[in-house]
């Protein structure tokens, strides 16, 4: 039997009915939906993570805020726990008869964190299965078919790069946190959180507030003409902003009821195609159409679950 991992249950789904041609069947194992099909008399099962599937913590003797200097954090041997045991043990179940196991997660660091974290979790109950790595942009057939014909091997080094951030986020977090909450005795509910993220952001927006409150706004003047020649159009003078009042004035002035065109030039120019998104430029665009962060990332989850665009994490 093979078994194919992938990074959400719906990626599973697709996966199954693309390499099945829709000839799949799903049962429940510990309430985790499971798709199986047969290919050339070989029994396939594909089931669905929910992202990471395996945390890190601090052991049980940390826990204690006001018993644990915050600096104690951060040579602390740091552990992995289960983020859903259910998922966890399906996982388990489905791998111990595996005689084949296909890593399918996303296509970047915390896809191959997720891999090999799954890929330890089977090794515990199947020691010697094969495991290797499906890698795609696009959960489409055609890149779903090429993928799993060109297997590889999970990329160790990248994986523990994912597995460094996710370190360095629990340890700066957790230690500034506790920091900042004792020195503040904001405990309980009302403690201060501190993050990788949230510190750089939170100076950006103190600079830009700063910037805002320094900002000494000036007059300018604009001169508009309303034309009409077949369509309407408006035209700003080729002095974009007038100093004065009176110099902007002083060219309405001189402006009569009709215009004549004195000169017509065109020109040529190759405009490159631009860049694919990052992540951040894809939520700054999002935000100036007025989508929040969650239901940016929401939307271009499931576009690319359902194949209609791609995806590539950077290394």
């Amino acid at each position: 039997m093979r078994l194919i991992v992938t990074e959400k249950n719906l990626a599973a789904e697709r996966i199954a009915k693309i390499l099945s041609n829709g000839k799949v069947s799903t049962s429940k194992v510990n309430n985790v939906p499971v798709y199986s099909f047969s290919a050339n008399g070989e029994e396939t099962r594909v089931i669905g993570l929910k992202g990471h599937l395996l945390k890190v913590d601090f052991p049980a003797e940390y826990a204690d805020w006001q018993g644990v200097e915050p600096e104690k954090l951060v040579d602390a041997h740091l552990i992995k726990v289960p983020t859903v045991k259910q998922l966890v043990k399906a996982l388990q179940k489905e791998a111990k008869p595996a005689s084949e196991v296909l890593i399918a997660t996303d296509f970047d660091r915390e896809g191959e964190l997720i891999g090999l974290d799954a890929a330890t979790e089977i090794r515990l109950t199947n020691e010697n299965v094969p495991i290797r790595r499906a890698r795609f942009s696009a959960i489409t057939p055609a890149e779903i078919e090429r993928a799993f014909s060109e297997l590889e091997e999970l990329d160790q080094d990248l994986a523990r790069a994912g597995e460094a951030r996710q370190d360095i986020d629990l340890i700066w977090g957790a230690t500034l946190t506790r920091f900042i909450s004792l020195a503040s005795s904001r405990l309980g509910k009302q403690f201060l959180s501190v993050g990788r993220v949230q510190s750089p952001t939170l100076v950006l927006i103190a600079g830009r507030e700063k910037e805002r409150s320094a900002f000494i706004p000036e007059k300018y003047w604009q001169v508009r003409a309303r034309f009409r020649n077949g369509e309407e159009f408006v035209a700003l003078h080729k002095t974009e902003r007038f100093g004065s009042k009176d110099e902007a004035e002083a060219v309405l002035a001189r402006l009569g009821d009709k215009a004549t065109v004195s000169n017509v030039s065109k020109t040529e120019r190759t405009v490159e195609p631009p860049a694919p998104f990052n992540t951040t430029a894809f939520l700054a665009a999002a935000a100036s159409l007025g989508i929040s962060t969650s239901s940016a990332m929401r939307a271009a989850e499931n576009l690319y679950m359902r194949g209609f665009i791609s995806y590539r994490g950077c290394y």
